[in-house]
């Protein structure tokens, strides 16, 4: 074992065993209770600038683009993300994690993200990832899209810092993932269902504290889109989703800034996970960079039409 891993794959690897994994079990049902719990402010309520297709202080957001290096897309083309799931930036990532996944559920203005493709591994997992501990590290810049408003681009200006990362442990054994974030390692965890189905959750407490088995919010990470480009099972659900108008409207919206002043707090947020039409993303360059929906080669756009 010792020789076929480097000390500090070893090393990483006895920080991924260090957590209390066995504190929680896996959820047996998937539950989004944050469409329960969730309680809209009055600031939410009064001024819509949170919903993902908002149109309150559109003008803004080609220059909060600029300022973060993303570009509009269609939420629905598969075509634009095939350079990036083909060519994952860190090939020991294992090959049942690589493409792009659909953060369902999640009421972040934040939609498709290649979550594992784009992420630094070190520790002593398998190639199949389904063995080994470790860490791992995934910066929030490139492939990962956010909604076409104020909100989303307001996200793709936090994320582009190159400091700003996803950082976690890794029990690929169990099939479970931390999200490190500054209130705590084990306050947000990741439970694999299969190759093409993760769970997010969020506690309130971390192991050993008060509210360590609470659940704040949970939603699925989907692989849309394999390793190959190919879609998945999940891309016409995703599809219906980007498509479908929002659950709840009334006079004004979305363009008129106190539409929302009659929602409850339950449909405030059954909007904030309907993904919008367009999509703002900073896409990690390659030799062939991505131009206005399409490859700039012959060959590649003869593929895209074929």
């Amino acid at each position: 074992m010792t020789s076929q891993f480097t000390e500090e794959e070893l090393a990483k690897a006895d920080y991924g065993k260090d957590f209390s994994w066995e504190a929680r079990a896996q959820p047996e049902i998937f539950d989004p209770v944050q469409l329960e719990l969730f309680e809209a402010s009055f600031l939410i309520k009064f001024i819509d600038w949170w919903n993902t297709r908002s149109s309150f202080l559109c003008f803004l957001n080609p220059l909060l683009c600029y300022c973060s290096g993303h570009e509009q897309i269609d939420a629905d083309d598969a075509y634009v993300w095939k350079k990036q799931v083909t060519n994952p930036s860190n090939e020991k990532c294992p090959q049942s994690m690589k493409g792009l996944w659909w953060l369902k559920y999640n009421h972040a203005p934040e939609n498709l993200v290649t979550i594992f493709s784009d992420a630094e591994f070190s520790g002593t997992f398998n190639e199949e990832g389904t063995d080994g501990y470790g860490e791992w590290t995934r910066p929030l810049r490139n492939n990962w899209s956010r909604e076409n408003a104020i909100l989303g681009s307001i996200f793709s200006v936090w994320g582009y810092k190159e400091s700003h990362k996803v950082v976690g442990r890794m029990n690929l054994r169990d099939g479970i993932c931390t999200v490190h974030e500054k209130r705590g390692e084990g306050l947000q965890v990741v439970y694999r269902q299969n190759d093409d189905e993760w769970w997010k959750i969020r506690y309130r407490g971390n192991p050993g504290e008060d509210g360590e088995q609470d659940v704040k919010y949970m939603y699925k990470w989907l692989k849309v889109l394999d390793k190959d480009g190919n879609r998945t099972k999940h891309w016409d659900d995703y599809v219906k989703w980007v498509e479908k108008p929002l659950p709840h409207k009334n006079f004004g919206s979305s363009w008129f800034p106190f539409w929302a002043w009659f929602l409850t707090s339950r449909q405030v947020i059954e909007n904030m996970i309907v993904p919008n039409r367009k999509q703002i993303v900073n896409f990690r360059k390659h030799d062939i960079p991505y131009k206005s929906g399409a490859y700039n080669t012959v060959e590649l756009t003869k593929e895209k039409h074929s």
